[in-house]
């Protein structure tokens, strides 16, 4: 049986949030979206980025974080910073070649590498990237995030379609232990995600391969502020657990005791971005899903 374990934790010093605003209830803004606690479980099969070897003192380090950040803009899960046994690694290489910069990149993950062969002109100067010149650490980090997400996006799909296994029909259950609406709506927002990305989905758990089911749990965190701790777990048609997603985050009181809205929304998106990592682990494991039992 495999398991996937992503406790999320907030990226704050304990004796410094007391000092703090409350943020609103799991929302980001534009830089942080899709670096939230709550929209992307840290601990899934992410990219970690090295510092860059070619660049020197603490360049390297800057590049790869812009790097990062540059990736996450195009959905790929990526930190300069954190890391899980499950990450695989991404190296760049640098090279000045006149006026610009030959780059390549490798990756390695636990089973398999991608690499970009051969050096690539970047089209920005290394001396400004050795010099740490912020705009065009940002551009070279866009230049290369576009390219390896093409690549990785173009492996992924292949994959996908050379595996020839019939998709895994989903169910998802109504989530427990939610305030407010959380219960219903969580299960809504899971339902539409999976549907705007093509599962094959039933209304019930009657004869489907996989189930996905939710668990929350809120406790008072202080006179002004709550925790709240999401569990997506997903079963096998046997009920057997395969695997789980914990999400976890500090909200003001009472923030979730009424509707939901949007806030279900970014969480289902974090769940099934961790719960699709397990997915995608078996199928490469296993070409073919178990019978369903009647």
């Amino acid at each position: 049986m495999s398991s996937l374990k992503a406790l999320l934790l907030i990226p704050a010093i304990a004796g410094l949030m007391a000092c703090q605003p409350l943020p609103q209830p799991f929302q980001a803004d534009a830089r942080t979206k899709a670096t939230s606690p709550l929209v992307r479980p840290i601990g899934e099969t992410s990219i970690f980025v090295l510092p860059v070897a070619a660049l020197p003192g603490g360049q390297g380090a800057a590049l790869a974080d812009a790097l990062a950040d540059a990736l996450t803009e195009k959905e790929v899960a990526a930190s300069a910073t954190a890391r899980s046994r499950l990450s695989s690694t991404l190296a760049i290489g640098l090279e000045p070649r006149g006026g610009d910069t030959l780059w390549h990149w490798t990756e390695s993950s636990l089973d398999d590498g991608r690499q970009q062969p051969g050096g690539k002109p970047l089209g920005v100067a290394f001396d400004r990237l050795a010099a740490g010149d912020a705009g065009s650490l940002k551009q070279a980090a866009a230049i290369m995030a576009a390219a390896i997400a093409d690549r990785l996006n173009e492996t992924t799909i292949a994959a996908a379609q050379g595996a020839g296994s019939t998709p895994a029909r989903l169910a998802v259950r109504e989530c427990e232990g939610a305030p407010g609406d959380g219960n219903r709506s969580l299960r809504q927002a899971m339902r539409e995600i999976l549907i705007l990305g093509g599962q094959t989905l039933l209304p019930d758990v009657s004869g489907a391969d996989l189930v996905i089911t939710c668990n929350v749990q809120v406790w008072a965190d202080g006179p002004a502020s709550e925790r709240v701790a999401i569990e997506w777990a997903l079963l096998g048609a046997d009920g057997s657990r395969l695997g789980d997603v914990k999400q976890a985050n500090r909200i003001p009181k009472g923030q979730l005791s009424q509707a939901w809205g949007n806030t279900a929304h970014i969480i289902a998106q974090g769940g099934w971005q961790g719960l699709s990592q397990i997915i995608d682990t078996r199928r490469r494991t296993r070409p073919a899903l178990p019978p369903t039992k009647s």
